[in-house]
């Protein structure tokens, strides 16, 4: 007796790995009852619904033989949906396994191809949709209320996985890819219809994942699933690829091989990508992510690209005068660590200039809340006994008291900084792995952010012992001389002061519970559950 094939074996492998990625296999994990061997099963028996498929084959022909207007698809969507709200298996098993649907209808037609398959496959998630958002008063039978609603993430992934499929750079030449299919999935010339129902389906998926702790059906996700399910949100061909933009002119480009698909992005996509950065990749710390988000959002490139570098230079600039100046005390003719102190008035400079002509996504990747906490440790330090930095000069300043300080200090100022600069990362990897990162990159991402925190830091430090603590700070004269001629201790002055100000940043994150130490420095929101 010959077994009967896999019904996996019928499907184009691209739908199943995208359908699978992410969260898909969790969702099947936390379902009761059912899996998608015994929904092929169901759905193959379901004549009158594989039936009511019959008209698929028929959208990409171009003879006068089958009706493909709007109206003609609708009617039979309709039937679709009315056939699966009468069934509660059916709905079930199209629910959770709508390509195993798809298998079923392109075996009743012996073989339908990519692109009908996926024509089958929007056919199905839109129908389902429609029962489980009880669209149009539908009310599915043998369902609660409350049944539906904890289907509804689920029919809502469905459905954005299925539509954004279009949108999708990754494959072969434009022949292969389904934009050139799009506009036919709900009749002739509907191209309109399939992107406002795209926009829509996409806009509820992430609403939920916004939200996915409070959603049954999303709670076996594990966070590295999560993330994988953000970034096929994100990026439209891959980790690699450029970001997923669900657009009229998008679906143009892809079918036709032309335009450029890395500006192709409309406001709506702006938006979402801005979401997803700021609630689900900042969260847990991938910068890399948020920083080419900020960059593909950018409404004038060249110029956002000229302020970033500019800005980055400037910053980069601190450290490396920095280590310069216990060997060279003065640069051209100037102190060195006032240099460095005028880099850090210039990082901040443009960095404001940055905000002004870009907007907060330009800001999101420079985590701008650690910089405004680290200014409280500046505030801390200006208030201190000035033995803190008198422990650093030692008897390089003979004018020092005795009693100023101790004999012999329980522990050496460069220690000093090297601890609390321990403190601030054990407590950024606690805060990864808080958030479910995997351990090693947790380590990793949170020195990202330890790094970010510290070029922060010392900004701040360079600013406030170059002209702010010498004027508010008892002492303060002395600081200054020091500052001037002696580098070597300066320079462990300023490592106290940059451990101080990272420490005091970071861990003033437990004054804002609710938000992250990469949240955007802004507070008001003007979306529910915000």
């Amino acid at each position: 007796m010959t077994e009967e094939p896999d019904w996996r074996d019928r499907v184009t492998a691209a739908f199943l790995e995208r359908e699978g990625d992410g969260v898909g296999a969790a969702l099947q994990q936390a379902r009761v009852g059912g899996n998608s061997d015994t929904d092929a099963a169901v759905l193959e028996r379901a004549d009158a619904l594989l039936a009511a498929y019959d008209p698929v084959p028929h959208l990409l022909r171009n003879d006068g033989d089958h009706d493909r207007s709007p109206a003609a698809v609708e009617e039979h969507l309709r039937t679709v949906t009315g056939l699966l709200a009468a069934d509660r298996t059916l709905l079930m098993a199209a629910l959770y396994s709508p390509l195993a649907l798809v298998a079923a209808v392109d075996r009743r037609h012996g073989g339908l191809g990519p692109h009908r398959q996926w024509i089958a496959w929007c056919w199905t998630v839109e129908a389902v949709w429609w029962c489980v958002a009880r669209v149009d008063g539908t009310a599915p039978d043998g369902f609660t209320a409350t049944e539906l609603d904890i289907l509804l993430p689920v029919a809502a992934r469905q459905r954005c996985v299925a539509f954004t499929e279009a949108y999708r750079s990754s494959g072969g030449g434009p022949a292969d890819r389904m934009a050139g299919t799009a506009p036919r999935v709900f009749g002739t010339g509907t191209a309109h219809l399939f992107v406002a129902r795209s926009v829509e389906a996409r806009r509820a998926w992430v609403e939920f994942l916004d939200q996915y702790e409070s959603h049954i059906a999303l709670g076996r996700a594990d966070p590295s699933a999560l993330e994988r399910e953000v970034t096929a949100l994100l990026f439209g061909g891959g980790r690699r690829g450029p970001l997923l933009g669900v657009s009229s002119a998008r679906l143009h480009a892809l079918a036709t091989g032309g335009g450029r698909q890395r500006r192709l992005l409309e406001r709506d996509d702006r938006r979402i990508a801005h979401d997803l950065a700021e609630h689900h990749l900042l969260p847990r710390f991938r910068l890399w992510d948020t920083l080419r988000v900020a960059a593909a959002t950018a409404q004038r490139p060249r110029f956002g690209l000229l302020t970033t570098v500019a800005t980055a230079a400037a910053a980069l600039a601190m450290p490396l005068l920095v280590a310069a100046a216990p060997r060279w005390p003065e640069l051209a003719g100037r102190t060195t660590l006032t240099l460095a102190a005028a880099a850090a008035g210039l990082c901040c400079l443009l960095g404001v200039v940055g905000i002004v002509a870009h907007g907060r996504m330009w800001a999101l990747p420079w985590l701008l809340r650690m910089p405004a906490a680290a200014a409280i440790g500046l505030f801390m330090l200006t208030a201190m006994h000035p033995s803190w930095w008198h422990a650093a000069f030692g008897d390089a300043l003979p004018t020092v008291s005795s009693g100023a300080q101790p004999v012999s200090p329980p522990l050496d100022p460069s220690w000093v900084a090297v601890l609390l600069g321990a403190a601030a990362y054990a407590y950024l990897i606690t805060t990864a792995r808080n958030n479910g990162i995997a351990w090693w990159a947790a380590l990793a991402r949170a020195l990202v952010v330890w790094l970010v925190g510290a070029l922060h830091a010392l900004m701040v430090s360079l600013l406030g012992l170059a002209w702010v603590v010498p004027v508010f700070s008892e002492d303060g004269a002395q600081l200054a001389q020091g500052w001037a001629v002696h580098g070597g201790p300066a320079v462990v002055t300023l490592a106290q002061a940059t451990a101080w100000c990272l420490a005091a940043g970071v861990f003033s994150q437990i004054l804002w519970d609710d938000r992250p130490i990469t949240a955007p420095l802004t507070h008001t929101r003007w979306r529910k559950d915000r």
